[in-house]
């Protein structure tokens, strides 16, 4: 979203109003947020009798899922090389 700031507009492509300024604050404001909400989600809640396995699970649960789109990535791109 940043870059594309840069780069001419095409033929009836609408603008974010307020230019790069308003870019970075969007993209830094969306940055934040999915931060935040990565950090909340691993911490457990005050009833949770295992605290450390609840915060293995969700780490564990997103390396595995980021891990996979990891592998569809390479493969796809593998396949396009060829």
């Amino acid at each position: 979203m940043i870059r594309l700031q840069r780069e001419p507009c095409p033929p009836g492509v609408i603008r974010l109003p307020g230019g790069r300024p308003v870019a970075v604050l969007l993209a830094s404001v969306g940055l934040i947020t999915t931060l935040l909400t990565i950090v909340l989600a691993v911490v457990p809640t005050d009833d949770e009798p295992h605290k450390g396995l609840a915060v293995a699970k969700v780490i564990g649960s997103t390396c595995l899922l980021v891990g996979a789109g990891i592998a569809v990535f390479l493969t796809r791109s593998r396949r396009r090389e060829t």
